[in-house]
């Protein structure tokens, strides 16, 4: 048995295997500045729609027609639960690289 406080030993290829399976890159399209500010942007719109929505539903509540100010009431809900727009996870290393050279075989 070895000591598991130890690092297993890995050769330079494992460890580049390792890297490429592990490591993660944006894969949007966009650089990270604009993610980490469009992120936060894209969630807080589709807030704002949600509200309004409500707002406008409320409003008509009002009036008469309280079985249609019910539907806008459910639909400016079903606005704020889900955004129009959703958040991509990194691609793996190995992916990116992969899109790249194939990418570049086509030129």
């Amino acid at each position: 048995m070895s000591d598991p406080k130890t690092r297993e030993r890995r050769s330079p290829p494992g460890d580049k295997q390792l890297s490429l399976e592990r490591d993660c890159r944006n894969g949007y399209g966009e650089n990270s500045k604009a993610s980490r500010k469009n992120i936060p942007l894209f969630k807080a719109q589709s807030n704002r729609r949600g509200r309004h929505g409500a707002r406008i539903a409320v409003n008509a509540m009002l009036d008469d027609d309280a079985l249609q100010a019910e539907r806008m009431l459910l639909l400016a809900d079903h606005k704020a639960l889900k955004p129009a727009k959703r958040k991509d996870p990194d691609r793996p290393l190995g992916e990116t690289l992969a899109r790249k050279e194939k990418a570049l075989r086509r030129e």
